[in-house]
């Protein structure tokens, strides 16, 4: 076999672990034993874990095989995240090492969306109540949580008369003689 029929050997978990931390923590170098200390946890757990023989050398003939070792191992580090062994981030460019689905995570996402309504209303502050209690309805049914923080920054451009809108003042009689 020559040197270009060798398939390139896969990293080691050590790599992996070096690579991560780099990628998290650039020009940091790891806490004294943290590169020792997080192999030993990984390859304890996989091993406690582990409950099937790794896939054969001939996994062209057993194509399960390669998919059920794939599977266990996300399921272990799955685990090994929920029992606070492994950061998520680890696990997850462990997985994305070894080109498998990322676990996935509760996401608390803040968006700025500037919307434009058009509205009828007497005064700004009015407009502006009436537009945020048209945002609220329209998401109520949506696990969402809205935070007002006032009217800076907003903008409300008053414009011409809204015909459609009936001409009855409270407290006034729509009709005058």
């Amino acid at each position: 076999m020559t040197s270009a029929e060798i398939p390139p050997s896969q990293p080691t978990l050590e790599a992996v672990l070096r690579t991560s931390w780099e990628a998290f923590h650039p020009g940091q170098q790891a806490p004294l034993g943290w590169l020792t200390h997080t192999t030993t946890q990984v390859l304890s757990h996989l091993r406690g874990t582990h409950t099937s023989t790794p896939p054969p050398p001939d996994t062209a003939r057993h194509p399960d095989a390669l998919e059920r070792f794939h599977r266990q191992v996300r399921e272990a580090l799955a685990d090994a995240v929920c029992q606070e062994q492994v950061s998520i981030d680890v696990a997850n460019t462990l997985l994305d090492v070894l080109d498998l689905p990322l676990l996935p995570r509760r996401w608390q996402v803040r968006l700025t969306l500037p919307l434009l309504i058009d509205i009828t209303a007497t005064t700004r502050e009015d407009a502006f109540t009436h537009a945020e209690n048209t945002i609220e309805a329209a998401l109520a049914d949506l696990p969402t949580q809205i935070e007002w923080d006032g009217q800076d920054g907003y903008e409300a451009l008053g414009g011409d008369l809204d015909a459609d809108e009936p001409l009855v003042a409270e407290g006034r009689s729509a009709t005058h003689t």
